[in-house]
């Protein structure tokens, strides 16, 4: 039997950021950026920006927004929105992958009146927002977040695929049928439910770069043990190859053409929460020694590093974490709090990090930078702008 290949933690580590775009190869474009992560998670969280927009900003540097909404909506669009991590945005091809979880039975049971009402009022105007409904069934219910019985009808239908997104107004998201969005063909022909998974498993895995069962099943919210049979037959079929990873407690996956010699990454950025970098804090701890939560629910006294702190990626780690808040009115970039992993706090990039926050700012269409005095690094950044 051939040995496994064996790699260190530094190795995995270059190999995660090259596949998934943080390389010399650099992406140059929206598209390119989808042939590295397959996906952009959905967020309705803009203290900062949207996260849908960050993973780009990472990958391309500053970029019109404009680049990635004018390729979805209206008919037969490039992108479309399902739930393929989390809410995301995908290829549109690649929606019949997701058939599967479609015909999950949980949630193919809603309000048929309402839902012949809402596939009526479809047909006779057109693609419609949450809020362009008129309905008794429209009034919000309980605290502030209660979904209406329109759109919790609306969103069971969406993810059943009875109801496909025309893309966003603002942030809103446009319900349509299928036909007034995707091409008659396109769901024709389905592949089965192995066979959509085995694809989605490498695909996670070509991302990814290396990564274990779980990684590999997590990227597209998969049950690891019910898609482990699936791996092995990956594995089988030459599709996957097995790896050992220094510190790693379980096999490591890759596919047979993944770059096992990567440069390290060069360059500083900061990362959403939701890029697929460190979505997965548990990987993102094993392979960066870097654990990451967002505090948005804790409560603000007991709060660490900030209610939307950053990953901040500077020469192939994670060093630390920015506090990002755009004030618009007032056009300023707030760093609301600096925080270096105490490891780093006497290599801190200080330069970089300055000219970073600066093409942030640029980015944003803000014109000043405000540095709050919260952080191990807080006064060191601040101390350029006194």
């Amino acid at each position: 039997m051939k040995p496994l290949i064996s790699l260190s933690k530094a190795e995995a580590k270059a190999i995660a950021l090259d596949a998934l775009g943080f390389s010399d190869a650099r992406p140059q474009s929206v598209l390119d950026v989808f042939d590295r992560t397959n996906l952009l998670q959905v967020d309705s969280v803009n203290v900062f920006e949207r996260a849908h927009y960050m993973p780009l900003f990472s990958r391309l540097g500053s970029y019109q927004k404009s680049e990635l909404d004018d390729l979805t909506g209206g008919f037969n669009p490039e992108l479309i929105e399902y739930w393929a991590h989390e809410a995301s945005i995908i290829r549109t091809p690649d929606l019949p992958l997701f058939h599967w979880r479609m015909s999950d039975n949980r949630y193919t049971t809603w309000d048929t009146k309402l839902a012949t009402w809402i596939t009526n009022e479809l047909k006779e105007r057109g693609p419609l927002t949450t809020s362009d409904f008129e309905h008794p069934g429209h009034a919000r219910k309980g605290s502030w977040w209660g979904w209406s019985d329109v759109k919790r009808t609306l969103e069971r239908m969406f993810f059943c695929g009875a109801l496909v997104s025309g893309g966003r107004s603002g942030f809103k998201r446009i319900y349509a049928l299928p036909e007034q969005v995707l091409p008659s063909n396109l769901m024709a022909s389905l592949p089965s439910q192995q066979e959509a998974q085995k694809v989605l498993l490498t695909r996670a895995a070509k991302s990814l770069g290396v990564g274990t069962q779980n990684d590999l099943a997590d990227y597209f919210r998969m049950t690891p043990s019910k898609v482990s049979h699936l791996v092995q037959e990956l594995v089988e079929d030459g599709k996957l190859m097995k790896l050992e990873v220094e510190g790693w407690k379980t096999t490591g996956y890759a596919i047979p053409k993944v770059n096992l010699t990567p440069p390290t990454h060069q360059g500083t950025t900061v990362l959403s929460p939701f890029d697929p970098v460190c979505w997965n804090r548990e990987r993102t701890s094993r392979i960066f020694g870097f654990d990451y939560k967002i505090e948005i629910y804790v409560p603000e006294p007991k709060r660490v590093f900030g209610y939307y702190s950053l990953p901040l990626l500077h020469n192939g780690e994670l060093i630390a974490r920015l506090d990002l808040k755009s004030n618009r009115q007032q056009k300023t970039l707030q760093v609301q709090s600096s925080w270096v992993e105490e490891s780093k706090v006497s290599k801190f990039p200080k330069s970089a990090v300055t000219k970073h926050l600066s093409h942030i700012a640029k980015w944003q269409g803000l014109k000043e930078i405000e540095i709050a005095n919260k952080g191990n690094v807080s006064l060191e950044l601040g101390s350029d702008r006194l």
